[in-house]
């Protein structure tokens, strides 16, 4: 178990630490400060009684106190190298980045060949993502002093990242020639053929690898991937046999436990699969990690038909399981087989912190298949399960407005708001609805209301202030509700029309204008928007490019719109009238 680990341990000392960070001892070339000999007095002012001083307060936890104390011990010595690097430390401490790599800098100026202080420097430039300075430092210090193997992982490593595979390639090449038993550098070698698909050459690197330290696992799931493209009566029995070496290395490799069946699974071995799927199932019971790992290793990674596999598999092992229900469930509705998708889900037990979310899934798995109905009958069957929870009344209410049974949806919001009166959520929906249905000053009420529980909720200001303007009253108030909104949300396209639709309204056509051609742009060119410029330009006498902007918003808009059908027709007329 250790051993499997050691590689990338090595890595990350490799990467994070490498002697780059800041050293807290003695440098080559200046050692801990000495107390002199003398006077008593003049011990008190030596750099020696400074840097104590500084270490107590550390001791203490006074860090702007020990900062004083150091930086007077650099004062009275400022050739210590030491020094300088706990100066450096104690600025990364506090945070003051820019402060460490000024001394940093001052360091090398120091000692521009120490191979220490070049590395500390290194380390802070990436720190700043400074790559190109860290690279050039890294460089120099393998000029220095060519045996610092873990310098040509780090900077290998940043070559690679940055896709220089060319360069981090003479790097590992390099430091496996004079590094022979470097194991790291024939990995890294075995990742660069692989990114440039050589894979004879990258199996090469990683038998070479596995030769040098045979307990590694990464390796193992490198040469799998070769393999694996394509899989071949000669390669399907090195693949099985490497799962199966991983495994012995680290039974608990839940990586492995999983991809083994699975290959069993799509290459003919169903019976293995799944004897060994069950077995993680049963497994799963005890260890829920194994869940985590699995649901984030196939439907994080959108392997929804392999999590199908698996998840349905594990759960004969673990048929009551709620979470692998929940996980088949979402493995199926992502691959569109919505049937099988809510035979799981509705396995999911009330009990289950995923329960909720099923509901849901459920009720959007009817919608999408035309069985809108059956969606609300459902929901409404679980509202009477659990009448007081309010997610389910926002849903319903949803799937209520979408199917313009207002009086229905306001009902319900209303029962929802009088369990929690407080919940803006469903008062700003019960506005929008009221709105839909006709109930105007019911929803200015809504929206008033919102305001008053949550005075920044952009939303409310944003639809109480566009409904004023759409109703041409109170539009100095509407102006002050949007102009606030777009304090909260400054690059909000659809705030930004409103207060352009404001202007419009009250005649100031030029920041109408101006205000309208911002929202259009940030909201690349909403069809109402667009519209809305249409009208702005056309109240300005901008004929032609009014008409641009109708034609717009028809070429956006999906459905139909006999109004603005109407305006291009007329404009068209208007402009193609004899002079």
């Amino acid at each position: 178990m250790k051993q499997t680990r050691c590689f990338f341990y090595l890595l990350v000392l490799a990467l994070v630490a490498g002697g780059c960070a800041p050293v807290s001892g003695p440098a080559q070339t200046n050692e801990l400060p000495q107390a002199p000999p003398g006077a008593e007095d003049d011990l008190q002012e030596s750099s020696y009684y400074h840097y104590t001083r500084s270490e107590l307060h550390k001791r203490q936890g006074e860090y702007d106190k020990a900062l004083t104390s150091l930086l007077k011990a650099v004062e009275n010595d400022p050739a210590s190298s030491f020094l300088k690097k706990e100066l450096i430390a104690l600025y990364l401490h506090k945070k003051e980045t820019s402060k460490a790599l000024e001394t940093a800098q001052n360091l090398v100026a120091l000692e521009p060949e120490d191979t220490d202080s070049l590395l500390i420097l290194g380390k802070m430039r990436q720190m700043l993502n400074q790559e190109s300075e860290a690279k050039d430092i890294y460089q120099k210090v393998l000029q220095l002093n060519p045996d610092q193997e873990n310098i040509y992982l780090i900077l290998g490593r940043m070559h690679m990242d940055s896709g220089n595979t060319d360069e981090a390639f003479r790097l590992y090449t390099k430091m496996a020639e004079r590094f022979p038993d470097s194991y790291a550098a024939h990995f890294f070698l075995g990742r660069i053929h692989t990114i440039k698909k050589n894979p004879e050459y990258a199996e090469k690197e990683f038998l070479k690898t596995l030769e040098l330290n045979p307990p590694l696992v990464e390796p193992r799931f490198e040469l799998i991937t070769i393999y694996q493209n394509p899989v071949t009566p000669k390669t399907a029995p090195k693949i099985v046999r490497l799962y199966k070496e991983i495994l012995e290395i680290d039974s608990n490799n839940i990586r492995a436990a999983l991809e083994l069946p699975l290959f069993y699974h799509n290459h003919g071995n169903k019976k293995e699969a799944a004897t060994l799927l069950a077995e993680m199932g049963e497994k799963s019971l005890q260890n829920r990690g194994i869940t985590i790992i699995t649901a984030r290793e196939f439907i994080g990674s959108k392997r929804y038909k392999d999590a199908s596999v698996v998840f349905t598999g594990m759960l004969k092992g673990a048929p009551r399981d709620s979470t692998l229900h929940y996980l088949a469930g979402i493995s199926f509705d992502s691959l569109k087989q919505t049937k099988k998708a809510i035979k799981h889900f509705l396995k999911v037990a009330p009990d289950s912190e995923h329960y909720k979310k099923t509901i849901v899934h459920i009720a959007f798995s009817y919608s999408e298949n035309d069985q809108k109905e059956k969606a609300i009958a459902f929901l409404e069957a679980k509202h009477q399960e659990l009448p007081q929870d309010i997610d389910i009344i926002m849903y319903l209410g949803s799937f209520y407005e979408e199917g313009q049974h207002y009086e229905k949806a306001i009902a319900l919001l209303h029962k929802g708001i009088a369990i929690s009166d407080t919940n803006t959520a469903l008062i700003f929906r019960l506005g929008i609805i009221q709105d839909k249905s006709g109930e105007r000053e019911a929803c200015i009420e809504s929206m008033k209301r919102v305001i008053e529980l949550e005075p920044t909720n952009a939303n409310a200001l944003n639809y109480l202030g566009y409904t004023y303007a759409e109703m041409g009253e109170n539009l100095a108030m509407a102006e002050e509700l949007v102009s606030r909104a777009l304090v909260i949300k400054p690059e909000d396209g659809f705030i930004t029309d409103s207060l352009g639709w404001i202007y419009y309204k009250k005649g100031l056509i030029s920041k109408a204008v101006a205000t309208l051609e911002k929202a259009a742009d940030l909201t690349e060119f909403d069809p109402v928007i667009t519209e809305h410029l249409g009208d702005a330009y056309r109240e300005d006498n901008r004929l032609k490019k009014a008409l641009e902007a109708y034609k717009k918003a028809r070429s956006k808009s999906t459905g139909s719109n006999p109004g603005l059908d109407t305006k291009i027709k007329l404009l068209e007329q208007r402009l193609n009238a004899p002079q």
